[in-house]
């Protein structure tokens, strides 16, 4: 990453989530009681939209869940999912399949608590990139054809 400062990364995801979280009232707007069949749980969970650019009418969605409380979800690490790609729905792969806090019972509606959910060692921050990945949308059609790196990088700022 030559002439890139270590430092970039964090400080950007740091910018990106203080919109997410620009006020108590976002918060409580984007807390999320309870999702359709699932079980009673120990932590916090939010989702919701983040604008990225408001001329084209992007905006990426988000789904956060905290470490559970008897961990101290505040002393804990932040860790970004992204799947690959980009392109790749981070909930619908990342959350629903492989590190998320639930999985899906085989008669697709109710949860269970994953075993081996990594919010039990990290708040994880689920993200769906670029615009018109998994629940982001974008307004501007054309989007969907010339998305790439470079947009979805700057979408991130």
């Amino acid at each position: 990453m030559g002439g890139h400062s270590p430092f970039a990364f964090p400080c950007i995801l740091l910018l990106f989530l203080g919109g997410c979280f620009a006020s108590v009232q976002d918060q409580v707007r984007d807390r999320i009681t309870q999702l359709p069949g699932q079980p009673t749980v120990g932590f916090a969970q939010y989702s919701g939209y983040v604008t990225v650019n408001r001329k084209a009418g992007r905006a990426l969605f988000y789904w956060l869940t905290e470490s559970p409380a008897n961990r101290r979800p505040e002393s804990r690490p932040l860790m970004l999912w992204l799947n690959g790609g980009p392109g790749c729905s981070s909930v619908a792969y990342g959350a629903a399949q492989e590190i998320g806090p639930f999985h899906i019972r085989p008669d697709g509606k109710t949860l269970y608590l994953n075993p081996y959910a990594w919010n039990n060692l990290a708040n994880l921050l689920f993200l769906e990139s670029p615009a018109g990945v998994g629940f982001s949308y974008t307004n501007t059609s054309s989007d969907l054809y010339t998305a790439g790196d470079q947009r979805t990088g700057g979408c991130s700022l």
